[in-house]
């Protein structure tokens, strides 16, 4: 099953700069229990977050 995992941005910007960061890294959690083939998808949305985070588009 291909599924695409999307992180949900907050409903209004992180309190601390580490915030959306820590909030992007989340997603991580429970990866373990997810087959090899579903942790691309979510690495995918990771990196895509933290982009987002690190360049003041999130």
């Amino acid at each position: 099953m291909d599924e695409f995992y999307e992180i949900e941005e907050p409903a209004t910007g992180p309190a601390d700069p580490e915030a959306g960061v820590r909030h992007a890294l989340d997603a991580l959690d429970g990866l373990d229990d997810l087959p090899p083939a579903e942790h691309v998808a979510r690495f995918e949305a990771v990196h895509d977050a933290l982009r987002a985070h690190l360049s003041g588009d999130a």
